[in-house]
């Protein structure tokens, strides 16, 4: 039997006990919010199923940037942006698209080709162009999704200085570190999700080790070029200009180049979602903890 005492706490409004129910309740909150954004829904894909036959018949994406991660996307999307193209796609810019997240890592990882080209219209529907992931991984459905687009093949000066470049813009969005550390942070499992298919596909596409590698950039480039009809595709490097990019496009603009700055916003985003994820286990612990008495009691 409970004492007097706690029996009395226990009916005023603002004892310990009901803050901390009140809290529990609170974080029960903010992991179901973590958990729907990483856990797919299969009511969307029974309405992708029995939707229309059109997937895209020339739709709205005009431009296609096909390079990998840390190929200079940011710059090309500021420089696309600045030529007129509307809602150009990248999940770098802005941060926290938690849905977009949801979505791509589900297409990287959806087998069904006429599925995963549905699931890529619902991501890409009033955009304009499309930078990276899942984009570029997903390149032979967007070629026939939208037959009309352009492909800009974003490439670095040499494969070294890109994988170079890769491993020094902080923790790896496909570790289980990040993964985990994170868990209860909304996209986190997501862009852990997405990452992880992103390189399943590639290495099963180009026969290599799941790893970012020298090798891995030049088998990307060279199954771009092998895909993309030439009068389709530009090979393109931040340190070309605008001259290539406005002849390939047709398109004029007398601004200097843009440069963007895709590590600054992973690196905050990383950051925040780590510091975050530590703060949100501390918290879950500290619940458990002060549960685990009550229950005691």
């Amino acid at each position: 039997m409970q004492s007097p005492r706690i029996q009395m706490n226990m009916h005023k409004p603002n004892s310990w006990l009901t803050n901390e129910l009140s809290s529990l309740k609170t974080l029960a909150l903010v992991l179901r919010a973590g958990i729907s954004i990483a856990s797919p829904n299969p009511k969307v894909d029974e309405k992708l199923h029995v939707s229309s036959d059109g997937v895209h018949h020339g739709g709205t994406i005009k431009v296609i940037v096909a390079g990998l991660p840390r190929t200079g996307t940011m710059s090309i999307k500021k420089s696309l942006e600045e030529l007129g193209y509307k809602n150009c796609f990248h999940l770098a810019e802005p941060l926290c698209q938690f849905s977009n997240l949801r979505l791509s890592a589900d297409i990287v990882h959806t087998e069904n080709t006429t599925l995963r080209r549905r699931k890529l219209a619902t991501l890409l529907q009033g955009h304009e162009a499309t930078l990276e992931v899942p984009g570029s991984a997903c390149l032979p459905d967007l070629l026939e999704m939208y037959p009309d687009a352009k492909v800009i093949l974003s490439e670095r000066t040499s494969a070294a200085l890109w994988l170079q470049s890769w491993r020094g813009f902080g923790i790896d969005l496909r570790s289980d570190c990040f993964r985990w550390v994170g868990y209860w942070v909304p996209g986190v499992v997501s862009a852990n999700d997405l990452y992880r298919g992103w390189m399943r596909l590639a290495a099963q596409r180009y026969g290599l080790a799941p790893e970012p590698s020298e090798a891995l950039y030049h088998a990307h480039s060279e199954w771009v070029k092998s895909i993309v009809p030439k009068n389709r595709l530009l090979v393109f490097k931040c340190q070309d200009g605008w001259a290539p990019l406005q002849e390939f496009l047709g398109r004029q603009r007398p601004n200097p180049f843009p440069h963007g700055n895709e590590a600054g916003h992973l690196r905050y985003y990383k950051r925040v979602a780590m510091a975050l994820g530590v703060m949100l286990w501390l918290i879950v612990l500290a619940m458990l903890f002060v549960l685990s008495i009550v229950l005691q009691m």
